[in-house]
C-alpha cells in the first residue's frame, strides 16, 4: 500500500499516461508493434482517415505495412484507470473548503475536525488547540468530502492509502490490521508446519519402537511354549518371568510417552515465544515506506506528539499508536538505523522544536528517565548517549523506589520530595532557556528546573531501565503555549 503521490510524481506519471493523439489519459490503450500506445478510439479514427496515406505511429513515425497488428495493454489500462480515479479524488479535495461555524460561510477553513465533523477557520480552530475538552479530537487538512473520505470501519480515521490488492482507499488502522493479519497467518503457517514435522518424526520413532517390542513379545511366546514341558515342575517361576517382562515393557513405554510429551511441550513453548516476538515487534510495521519516505500522519500536525520508532532501543517495545514505550526483557528485532539507540534503552519523539514554549504531559511508572534532548545526541555509546550524561540532554530520573534525581552533563542533583502521582509535566521555553519538570497531583508540584541556552531543536526523550517492576511511559498530551 502506497501513500498519495506528490505533485511532481503525479505530473510525470500523467505525461507517461497521456495519449499522443487526443492528449488525454489513455482509454482502452492499444500497443503498436513499435511499443508505443494510443487509445483504441484514436487508433480507429487514424486508420479510417489513412486510406490514401500509409498509417504511421504518431510518436516515432514508424510504418508497419498495410496490416497493423495491435494488442490491448491490460497493465497500462489498469494504471491509467487508477490514475484517473486518484486525479478525480485529488481535484475534489483541492476545492475550497469554508468554515462551518462562520455565519457568512465565506471564511476559508484551516482544519477539519474528524470527531466533530466540521471544518474550522483560523479563529474557530483555536478552541480545539487550546481547550483540554477537545483533547483527542483529530485535526487534519480541510476536507470538502469528509463523509466520503471517512473510513466505514473506523469512524475517526481518514482514507489515506491506496491498497493495490483490494483496489480501494483504506485508513491507517485498516492498513495496520491487514499487515497484522498477514503476519499472524505467516506465523500460524510456520508453527503448524514445524509441529506437523515434529509429530511425524516422533510418531515414526514410536512406531519403530512398538514394532521392536512386538517382536520381543513374539519371541517370548515361543520361549514360553518351548518351556511348557518344564511348566509342571516350575509353573510359578515361568509365570513370574513373563509378568515381570511385560511389566518392564509397560514401564518402558510409559517413560517414552512421558519424554515425548515433555519434548512436545518444550517445542510448543518455543513456538509460543516466537509468535510473542512477532507481535512484540509489530510496531516495526509502522516504519514502512509511509514513515520512511513520507511525512508522519496528519494527526501529528494537529499537536499529537509521537515516538520515533527509528530511534527506539531494541529493548523498548513501542505501542502501535506510537505514544507508549515499555521496557522488555528480550531484545526485539528492529531494523538497523543510524538514529537508533543500540545500547541505552531510550527513544526520542518524532518532532523537535526550535522556537516557542511547549508542555508535554506523560504518565510514567517504574524506573524511568524523562528528558529534553537535542536531536544530535549520540546513539551508539551507552555512557555518552544516556540522557543527562552529556551536554545535549537534561533529564529527571525516578529509580523505581520513590527517589528522584536530575541529571545534566554527568552532574547529579538529588530532588527532594516524593511522587504522589504518575503524571509528569515537562515545560520547555526555548527563548527563555527554561526546562521545568513538575508533578501533576491535586495541584502542580514543582520538582526541578534547568536553565540552559538552547542552541538546537529539542525533542522529548524517554528512558526505561528495568523489566521488574515494569517500566512504562505514555505521552498523554501536548500543549503548545
Amino acid at each position: 500500500m502506497e501513500s498519495r503521490m506528490d505533485d511532481t510524481d503525479k505530473t510525470k506519471l500523467g505525461e507517461l499516461l497521456t495519449c499522443p493523439v487526443c492528449r488525454d489519459i489513455f482509454k482502452d490503450p492499444r500497443q503498436l508493434p513499435c511499443g508505443h500506445s494510443m487509445c483504441m478510439g484514436c487508433l480507429e479514427n487514424m486508420v479510417d482517415h489513412s486510406s490514401d496515406i500509409p498509417f504511421r505511429c504518431p510518436d516515432c513515425r514508424g510504418f508497419f505495412g498495410q496490416v497493423v497488428g495491435v494488442q490491448r495493454s491490460y497493465a497500462l489500462a489498469s494504471i491509467a484507470e487508477d490514475f484517473r480515479v486518484i486525479s478525480r479524488r485529488t481535484n475534489q479535495q483541492t476545492k475550497t473548503v469554508y468554515c462551518d461555524c462562520c455565519t457568512d460561510r465565506k471564511t476559508v477553513a484551516k482544519k477539519t475536525c474528524l470527531k466533530c465533523e466540521v471544518s474550522l477557520c483560523e479563529e474557530h480552530v483555536k478552541d480545539h488547540l487550546e481547550l483540554p475538552v477537545f483533547t483527542g479530537h483529530p485535526l487534519v487538512s480541510p476536507l470538502g468530502d469528509l463523509q466520503e473520505r471517512k473510513c466505514p470501519q473506523h469512524e475517526d480515521e481518514v482514507l489515506r492509502y491506496y491498497c493495490n490488492t483490494s483496489r480501494r482507499y483504506i485508513c491507517n488502522l485498516c492498513a495496520l490490521e491487514s499487515k497484522k493479519l498477514n503476519h499472524a497467518s505467516e506465523a500460524s503457517t510456520v508453527l503448524r508446519r514445524q509441529l506437523t514435522d515434529y509429530m511425524d518424526q516422533h510418531f515414526k520413532m514410536l512406531g519403530e519402537q512398538i514394532k521392536e517390542s512386538t517382536d520381543l513379545v513374539k519371541k517370548l511366546q515361543k520361549d514360553v511354549e518351548g518351556e511348557k514341558g518344564k511348566a509342571a515342575a516350575s509353573p510359578l517361576n515361568s509365570v513370574t518371568v513373563v509378568l515381570l517382562f511385560l511389566w518392564f515393557i509397560v514401564l518402558y513405554y510409559a517413560y517414552n510417552y512421558s519424554v515425548e510429551n515433555q519434548a512436545l511441550t518444550e517445542a510448543l513453548d518455543k513456538q509460543h515465544n516466537r509468535v510473542h516476538h512477532i507481535y512484540s515487534s509489530f510496531a516495526e510495521l509502522l516504519v514502512d515506506r509511509q514513515m520512511k519516505s513520507h511525512k508522519h500522519p496528519e494527526t501529528e500536525e494537529a499537536g499529537v506528539l509521537l515516538l520515533d520508532l527509528n530511534t527506539a532501543s531494541p529493548f523498548l517495545g513501542v505501542s502501535t499508536d506510537l505514544r507508549t514505550a515499555e521496557r522488555v526483557k528480550t531484545k526485539l528485532n528492529y531494523p538497523n538505523s543510524t538514529r537508533r539507540f543500540d545500547v541505552a534503552p531510550q527513544v526520542l519523539s518524532t518532532r523537535c522544536f526550535s522556537t516557542g514554549a511547549h508542555i508535554w504531559e506523560v504518565e510514567a511508572e517504574g524506573y524511568w528517565d524523562i528528558a529534553v534532548s537535542y536531536k544530535s545526541i549520540l546513539r551508539k555509546n551507552k555512557q555518552n548517549s544516556a540522557f543527562g550524561n552529556n551536554a545535549k540532554s537534561w533529564s529527571l530520573t525516578h529509580n523505581g523506589k520513590g527517589k528522584l534525581f536530575a541529571y545534566h552533563n554527568g552532574e547529579k542533583t538529588v530532588v527532594s520530595g516524593t511522587l504522589q502521582s504518575s503524571r509528569i509535566a515537562v515545560m520547555v521555553n526555548i527563548e527563555k532557556g527554561n526546562i521545568t519538570f513538575s508533578a501533576i497531583e491535586s495541584s502542580i508540584k514543582h520538582l526541578h528546573e534547568f536553565k540552559a541556552k538552547l542552541t538546537e531543536p529539542v525533542c522529548l526523550g524517554l528512558g526505561l531501565y528495568r523489566v521488574d517492576p515494569p517500566s512504562r511511559v505514555s505521552i498523554v498530551s501536548e500543549f503548545p503555549e
